[in-house]
């Protein structure tokens, strides 16, 4: 008859099996994800200007950059050049081959065997490639077996059809191995961008694709406070993430994001743009190869090019894609006073009176957030400020506007007129848990969702009828945090 096991028995028996279990996973694992301890970096003598930095904003050691990180280790002297830098095998390969489409081409991208940066890399890719118009190219880059998210195109002008090859300004090859694309003008067969100076670099978080540029004329970008009109291409990053800040001479990101850059490819004035349609926070690294890197934290790659005789014919086109810009009304250009906090209506009205006596061709008047009661939305205090309303009326009497502040954030208040009409239309950005919250000037906040038309028909509602209790001139939304 068989002996009873005692408990203890039975535990060392299943623990036992599951150390098995685990280690059959862990097998199988390794079969389906060959370790990266085989890779061999390719490390040919690559140029100072054009290495691609392995490990951007990071101080590491030799060992680091040779054993852990897999890339080349090369010490200069010059502290800006990248001492760790990708070597040629990195990035990502065509598995099956170029297929056209009716609007251009796709190829299937495979990473190829390399060491993770960050983890969670896209193993499998899509680049679609389309000829939109004889001057302008699309690719984009994206997650073949997931849903990323890509910016809204309803402020994008879409293009019925497809430009005709035969009038292309353009053309594009395609390196197989690892992946790489270069884009070509066809009337002298001057090469504009070359992935090949970097690999492809594409996970969930972590995204980058480099171009050898044939100048260093290089416009643009933003928003910053830029020193020169021409860009200093001495291994310089910028970054680019909208924020409320003091513009400085430094290289801090401030209100706008504008990933678009125009390079002036030799005297003949012949030129060329990038655009990369991406909202996540990022950087762009220029450097004397010349070259440009982008590196974002989210969504997919999805770069526009546009193709020009002049840069005037080249913004046109970005233009053409993005929008024009507004006409703004003729006072707007004028003399234009503003400032936090003027100590009230008699502090606002001495301002004015003071500006007036001194004769100062002075256009126009705003109101910051301390016309606010308690710092809410189509509110006045009228404790700091009576008479708001006639004070107004007395600017346009003497030929004057008066602007005013609004705050996105509207403040979660039951008793909050303008917090009930949104959320009546449920017009506020939500999460899993309802209606988003966050802090705002006024406190606890909700934010309107902008793409939702219903956003737009409260704000209007609103402001109507607002403006019939003070008749300002214009509005001044200021950043989407507050």
């Amino acid at each position: 008859m068989a002996r009873k096991l005692s408990l203890l028995e039975a535990l060392l028996i299943a623990f036992d099996v599951i150390v098995v279990i685990a280690d059959v996973l862990l097998l199988i694992l390794l079969l389906e994800n060959p370790s990266d301890s085989s890779f061999t970096p390719e490390c040919p003598e690559i140029s100072q200007s054009e290495r691609i930095d392995c490990a951007p904003g990071r101080v590491v050691t030799e060992e680091v950059c040779r054993q852990q990180l897999k890339c080349c280790w090369s010490p200069v002297a010059d502290a800006a050049v990248p001492v760790c830098f990708f070597p040629r095998n990195w990035g990502y390969e065509v598995s099956d081959g170029i297929r056209d489409t009716s609007t251009g081409f796709t190829a299937q991208l495979t990473r190829v065997p390399s060491p993770s940066l960050f983890g969670n890399d896209v193993l499998n890719a899509l680049f679609t490639a389309e000829n939109q118009t004889p001057s302008r190219f699309r690719f984009k880059i994206t997650d073949s077996n997931n849903m990323r998210y890509e910016v809204p195109h309803e402020n994008i002008k879409t293009l019925n059809g497809t430009a005709d090859p035969s009038s292309l300004s353009y053309r594009v090859e395609v390196t197989d191995k690892p992946f790489s694309l270069k884009i070509l003008r066809t009337s002298n067969q001057r090469v504009l961008l070359d992935t090949s100076i970097g690999p492809l670099q594409f996970a969930h978080q972590y995204l980058q694709l480099s171009f050898r540029l044939p100048s260093a004329n290089v416009y643009g970008l933003g928003e910053h406070v830029h020193q020169q009109y021409r860009h200093n291409m001495t291994w310089k990053t910028w970054p680019i993430f909208t924020r409320d800040t003091t513009p400085t001479a430094g290289m801090i990101n401030l209100y706008g994001a504008h990933t678009f850059f125009l390079c002036l490819e030799d005297t003949s004035g012949f030129s060329f743009g990038v655009f990369l349609m991406n909202s996540n926070a990022m950087e762009i690294t220029l450097q004397p190869a010349p070259a440009v890197t982008y590196r974002t934290i989210g969504g997919i790659l999805d770069f526009y090019v546009f193709l020009g005789n002049t840069p005037e014919q080249v913004v046109q086109e970005y233009l053409e894609l993005v929008g024009r810009p507004f006409l703004p009304s003729y006072w707007s250009l004028g003399f234009q006073l503003s400032r936090r906090d003027y100590g009230g209506i008699h502090g606002l009205r001495e301002v004015v009176d003071r500006n007036r006596r001194a004769g100062i061709p002075y256009d126009v008047q705003y109101s910051d957030i301390d016309y606010m009661d308690g710092k809410k939305d189509f509110t006045i205090d009228e404790g700091a400020y009576p008479g708001l309303s006639d004070f107004a009326k007395e600017l346009h009497d003497n030929g004057q506007k008066y602007m005013i502040i609004m705050n996105p954030g509207i403040f979660r208040s039951p008793e909050y007129t303008a917090y009930n009409n949104g959320s009546l239309k449920r017009v506020w950005i939500l999460d899993n848990h309802g209606f988003a919250v966050g802090e705002g000037y006024p406190g606890p906040a909700v934010f309107p969702d902008y793409s939702n038309p219903e956003g737009t028909q409260w704000w209007t509602e609103q402001l109507t009828e607002f403006h019939n209790q003070l008749e300002f001139d214009g509005v001044w939304i200021v950043s989407s945090y507050s």
